[in-house]
């Protein structure tokens, strides 16, 4: 009989190195972290692919300027959107249609974070959006992975006859835990176990 104890790990226990196709020539390339932040959400990425020599870092964030607000009455308003913009303005220069003056406003400041386009239905990563190299439609569900330590830890649990939590902590919150019904399912083992074992040749 094959055991299995959640070892408490979380999606991002994996998320150091995330293999993904490259947007450019389509190849497989990687997202890793920079380790620039001791903290994973809030670290810097690197797109790199061997390939084509593919490289991004960081996200580009371009911005959008919003007036919307009152000169010199309580009736007419001064609104206005801007194109996307290199850089955040402190103030907009917009002519009053009511006194004809041309006044500074402060702006409300929206962000736009650069992503790779999908087509909606691929899983990808949380950085760039790029596509996950590993994955795989079944029945309707979308099964995939990160890397190869991801598939083997998803290998481990899938073939394991016994699924045991880790009676020292909240195992709730775990990936294993939070796997989707069909990955648990028995009547699936065989089948993803099959893909798994692909994609690892």
């Amino acid at each position: 009989m094959e055991r299995f104890q959640d070892e408490n790990k979380w999606l991002a226990s994996f998320g150091d190195v995330i293999d993904v196709k490259c947007p450019n020539c389509g190849q497989k390339a990687v997202v890793k972290r920079t380790f620039e932040s001791t903290y994973y959400y809030r670290d810097q990425k690197i797109l790199e692919c061997k390939n084509c020599h593919y490289s991004k870092k960081e996200n580009t964030v371009k911005y959008i300027a919003h007036v919307d607000s009152y000169c010199c009455n309580n009736v007419d308003k001064v609104e206005y959107k801007s194109q996307l913009l290199n850089k955040k303005p402190d103030t907009i220069k917009l002519k009053c249609p009511v006194c004809k003056e041309i006044k500074a406003f402060k702006p409300k400041i929206e962000e736009i974070r650069f992503e790779f386009s999908s087509d909606g239905l691929s899983q990808t990563e949380s950085w760039f959006n790029a596509v996950l190299w590993y994955q795989k439609e079944l029945g309707g569900n979308l099964f995939w992975a990160y890397n190869l330590d991801h598939i083997d830890y998803l290998q481990r649990y899938i073939q394991a006859d016994l699924r045991e939590r880790n009676p020292k902590v909240n195992g709730g919150g775990t990936m294993a835990a939070r796997l989707p019904q069909f990955v648990k399912a028995a009547k699936n083992r065989e089948k993803l176990l099959k893909i798994l074992k692909k994609w690892k040749e």
